[in-house]
């Protein structure tokens, strides 16, 4: 094979810029329709994929906070009602299904359930109304007492968007002397 013959240095300088053009003009055509299929099928994939992770990530953080609420609701209600019931003697259900207990000073308490909410109201020694609303928990979707003659089971069931706890907790009253 013979050496290219190159008349001048300008001739060589044509020839390379030539050959860098075409090289440059094969490179700059464009996608290919197998690299364009490639990179809308990957779209496709990912924008449903990441959009499902989303939302599944949303949805139980929503939930972890929501069970957190209704757990920290429900710690300090048990707080309340434990030092309440610790208190009190003669557990009794009055016929609507509302908890009943006497306290030292004579008072009556009463709890009761109404529209989700659990409420506390008290009687005074000689009178015929409870007086008072304290409202000491809420969203409630059940509850149910079960006076014993030590003290009484609460089960209760709490409910939100997003969450929902049951708890059952016994709560031992005054001891009273024979």
């Amino acid at each position: 094979m013979e050496k290219p013959k190159w008349n001048s240095a300008t001739d060589l300088l044509n020839r390379i810029a030539v050959q860098t053009t075409s090289v440059w003009r094969r490179s700059e055509r464009g996608f290919t329709y197998i690299e364009l299929t490639v990179a809308l099928t990957l779209l496709i994939v990912m924008i449903p994929a990441l959009t499902t992770f989303q939302w599944v990530m949303e949805s139980r953080g929503k939930a972890m906070m929501d069970r957190q609420g209704l757990q920290a609701e429900a710690d300090v209600f048990t707080a309340d009602v434990r030092d309440d019931l610790r208190q009190g003697t003669n557990f009794r259900l009055s016929k609507q299904g509302w908890l009943l207990f006497d306290l030292p000073t004579g008072e009556t308490v009463r709890y009761k359930e109404k529209a989700r909410r659990l409420i506390r109201s008290v009687r005074a020694p000689g009178e015929s109304r409870f007086k008072g609303t304290t409202v000491m928990l809420q969203d409630i979707y059940i509850v149910s007492f079960q006076p014993e003659k030590e003290g009484v089971w609460l089960d209760i069931g709490l409910q939100n968007w997003h969450s929902d706890l049951d708890m059952k907790v016994f709560v031992r009253g005054r001891a009273v002397s024979p």
